[in-house]
C-alpha cells in the first residue's frame, strides 16, 4: 500500500515538474522572440539623407568634370613648362653667340679667325631656332612653328571650369630668330636653318638647296627699312634684291653684319643680340607668369577633386556604417534568440532528471 502511494507521489512529482520545464521553456522562448522581432526591420535612416544624398551625386559629377578638366590642364601646364624651358636654352645659347662677338671684338683677330667666329655665330642661330621649333607638346608650340615659311607660334585655351563657355587663353609668341625676304617680283626666300643658303618659297624640290651664300659675296642691307641686295663678287647686278622682314627675336645671320670683318658689322651684331636677349629675358618671364597661372588653376582642380571625393566618400561611408550596425544588431538578437533556444532544449531534456533526483536527495518527505 504504501509503495503503490509513493509511486503514485512520485508520478505527480514528474508530471509538475515536467509542466513546470515546459512552461518556463516557453516562456524563455517567448521573451527570445520578442525580443529578436522587436528590433527595426531596416538600417537607421538619417532623415536628411535625401539631401545627403543629392550632395554626393553632385559631387561625383564635380569630381568626373574637374577629373576631365584638369587632364587638359596639366597638359597646358607641361605645354608652358616645355616653352621655359625651352626659351631658357635658346637664352644661353645667344649668350654663347654673343660672346662670339665679343671675341671677335679683340684686337689682332685675323681675318680667318673673324670668318669661324662668323660661322660659329651661324651655327648657335641654328640650334636657337631649333630649340624653337621643337617646343612643341601635344600638337602645341607657343614660341615657335614646325612648318619653316609658318611665323606664328599656337594659342593655347583651356576651359576655366567643367561646362563653361570661358576659356583662358595662353598666347604664344613666335620667338626663333628668323627672316624673309621678299624682292620686286613678290617671290619669297629664306634662309636654311644654319644661313648657308636662301630658298624660294614655294620649296618644290627637297633636293634643291637655292641660293648658296658665299663668303665673298657683297651684302648691302639698310637696318631700318630693310632693304637688301646681294651681289656676287666680280659680278654686276645682285642676284637678290629686295626687302627682308625680321622674324622672331630678329637676330640675321652673320653676313648681314660682314662675316664680322668689320667694326661696324660687329657692333651691329652685339647691339642686335643684346636686343634678342633682352626680347627672350621678357618673354620667360611673361611665359613663368603664365605657367605660374597655369599651375594655379590645375591645383584649383586638384583640390576641388580632393574635396568633393571626399564628400561622396564621408556620405557613402555614413550610410554603409548604419547598414554595418543593423547587421550587428540583426546577428545580435538572432544569436540570443539561438540561445535561449538551446537553454530550452537543454532545460527539457536534463533538467527534470535533475530536479528529480535533487527531489529523491532531500526525500521531499516520501519514500522512493
Amino acid at each position: 500500500m504504501v509503495l503503490a502511494l509513493n509511486a503514485s507521489l512520485f508520478e505527480l512529482n514528474q508530471s509538475l515538474f515536467s509542466a513546470v520545464g515546459s512552461a518556463s521553456a516557453a516562456r524563455t522562448l517567448q521573451v527570445a522572440a520578442v525580443a529578436r522581432n522587436s528590433g527595426p526591420s531596416r538600417a537607421e535612416v538619417n532623415p536628411d539623407q535625401a539631401r545627403l544624398d543629392a550632395r554626393a551625386r553632385e559631387a561625383v559629377r564635380t569630381v568626373q568634370g574637374f577629373t576631365k578638366l584638369k587632364v587638359k590642364q596639366d597638359r597646358a601646364v607641361s605645354t608652358i613648362e616645355k616653352a621655359v624651358e625651352r626659351l631658357t636654352e635658346m637664352k644661353n645659347i645667344l649668350l654663347e653667340a654673343r660672346e662670339l662677338i665679343v671675341n671677335a671684338q679683340q684686337a689682332g683677330t685675323t681675318p680667318e679667325a673673324l670668318r669661324d667666329l662668323a660661322n660659329s655665330f651661324d651655327q648657335k642661330l641654328g640650334k636657337l631656332n631649333l630649340r624653337a621649333k621643337g617646343a612643341g607638346n601635344f600638337g602645341v608650340n607657343l614660341i615657335g612653328a614646325s612648318i619653316r615659311d609658318i611665323f606664328e607660334a599656337n594659342d593655347l585655351e583651356v576651359l576655366v571650369r567643367p561646362n563653361s563657355l570661358v576659356t583662358t587663353t595662353y598666347t604664344g609668341k613666335f620667338l626663333g630668330s628668323d627672316y624673309a625676304i621678299t624682292d620686286g617680283s613678290s617671290n619669297t626666300f629664306l634662309p636654311n636653318l644654319f644661313g648657308s643658303s636662301l630658298e624660294q618659297l614655294p620649296i618644290t624640290d627637297p633636293n634643291d638647296t637655292g641660293t648658296l651664300l658665299q663668303d665673298d659675296d657683297t651684302v648691302v642691307i639698310d637696318y631700318d627699312t630693310g632693304a637688301v641686295s646681294i651681289t656676287r663678287s666680280g659680278g654686276g647686278a645682285p642676284i637678290l634684291s629686295g626687302t627682308l622682314e625680321r622674324k622672331g627675336i630678329g637676330v640675321l645671320h652673320s653676313y648681314f653684319y660682314d662675316n664680322f670683318q668689320s667694326a661696324a658689322g660687329r657692333d651691329q651684331a652685339l647691339q642686335e643680340t643684346d636686343q634678342g636677349l633682352s626680347t627672350l629675358r621678357v618673354q620667360i618671364a611673361l611665359f613663368e607668369a603664365k605657367l605660374s597661372r597655369a599651375e594655379s588653376a590645375a591645383q584649383f582642380s586638384k583640390e576641388t577633386i580632393t574635396e568633393n571625393t571626399k564628400v561622396a566618400a564621408s556620405i557613402e561611408a555614413d550610410k554603409e556604417a548604419a547598414q554595418r550596425r543593423f547587421i550587428l544588431e540583426e546577428q545580435k538578437r538572432q544569436f540570443l534568440f539561438e540561445s535561449a533556444i538551446q537553454t530550452a532544449i537543454s532545460y527539457n531534456s536534463t533538467g527534470l532528471s535533475v530536479l528529480l533526483q535533487d527531489a529523491a536527495a532531500f526525500n521531499f518527505g516520501f519514500d522512493v
